[in-house]
């Protein structure tokens, strides 16, 4: 049954909003020509971030295309969100029979006992979503059906389900039997982890409710299974040895360090021995040069990622080894250069 049509201001709403995004990344990368024109390269730049960006500011203060990309970058920063509410509004009254159809079927959903979650996750409206993740009842479907299908999906660069897939296929093993997605939000990664594992027992965890019963509708509609509790990867309640593979898809970048290190130690004690983690975020700065590691802070920094800096400062490889993980491999992923993909094994 395919999801009811927008109306036509919805539509046009969005592929607005898209093609402002788009043009924004054009404008940033004829900002980076600019500051080549006046020196400012991947090798020139200072080590120090907040440096970089004070000398990018300082070199492209009287540059137009600069104050262009700024003034739409904020623009579709603050607005996304609430132009893809208003779109889910105007139609409400038609797409909401079509959610609450899918509400039945395989996937469960266990809203747990209330338990309050973390302030780094509620205190913070990451992407700069107004009121939170949970902010609206069907905020689940508004991020995963239209911010990432209309506007991500076409204003980012590289194919963001096609990577989902590639991550989900670096696994070493194609026989789990139990697989937990953490921070599994609408279900985009935990659906690329079914195709690519379909004889597995799919469970995915998050803190957003709205989101799982996203994720819930997703599964009903292919028949699939699933096992979806809001919680937390830190601190997840499972017992020891309950899972083959454990797994996230962009989800580092929203924690910060001391909660990223606890989701690891926390997929190490629930993997069975000989067990597998496959984890993907955004890249590492000591991987790519101080231009890219520039681009990516300051988008971060617009964008309304706090904690973006210091999770791509993690060493991810150092601190899985420390934790006991074996066969330690990370890399940033050709041909984008847009996500890393961490691959780590419990010994046997």
């Amino acid at each position: 049954m395919d999801a009811p049509a927008l109306a036509q201001r919805g539509r046009a709403s969005l592929d607005f909003q898209a093609g402002i995004s788009k043009a924004t990344f054009g404008l940033h990368f004829a900002s980076e020509a600019e500051l080549a024109m006046k020196g400012v390269t991947a090798q020139t730049m200072p080590d120090d971030m907040d440096e970089r960006h004070a000398l990018v500011v300082e070199t492209l203060a009287d540059s137009k295309i600069f104050k262009i990309r700024e003034l739409f970058g904020e623009w579709a920063s603050r607005t996304h969100g609430a132009h893809c509410d208003e779109a889910f509004e105007e139609r409400r009254a038609v797409i909401e029979p079509y959610l609450k159809a899918l509400d039945e079927g395989p996937a469960t959903l266990d809203y747990g006992d209330g338990e309050t979650p973390p302030s780094y996750w509620s205190k913070v409206w990451f992407h700069r979503t107004t009121g939170g993740w949970d902010h609206i009842d069907h905020t689940g479907y508004v991020h995963g059906e239209l911010v990432h299908k209309q506007l991500v999906a076409r204003g980012y660069g590289g194919d963001i389900f096609g990577q989902r897939r590639a991550a989900a296929q670096q696994a070493p093993r194609r026989d789990y039997k139990e697989i937990l997605d953490i921070g599994c939000g609408s279900g985009h990664f935990t659906q690329a982890l079914q195709e690519t594992f379909p004889e597995a027992q799919i469970t995915g965890i998050d803190w957003s409710a709205r989101m799982l019963e996203q994720a819930r509708r997703v599964a009903n509609e292919k028949g699939w299974n699933w096992k979806l509790m809001v919680k937390g990867g830190e601190n997840s309640g499972f017992a020891d040895e309950s899972f083959d593979l454990v797994t996230t898809f962009i989800l580092f970048h929203e924690a910060p360090p001391r909660i990223i290190k606890a989701v690891l130690e926390e997929a190490f004690r629930m993997l069975k021995p000989g067990g597998d983690i496959i984890m993907a975020d955004v890249p590492r700065y000591a991987e790519i040069d101080k231009m890219a590691s520039w681009r990516y802070d300051y988008l971060a920094k617009w964008g309304g990622e706090p904690y973006w800096r210091a999770s791509a400062s993690m060493d991810l490889i150092q601190t899985c080894k420390d934790i006991g993980f074996v066969d330690v491999e990370g890399a940033t992923q050709a041909p984008t250069h847009s996500y890393y993909v961490l691959r780590a094994h419990k010994p046997a």
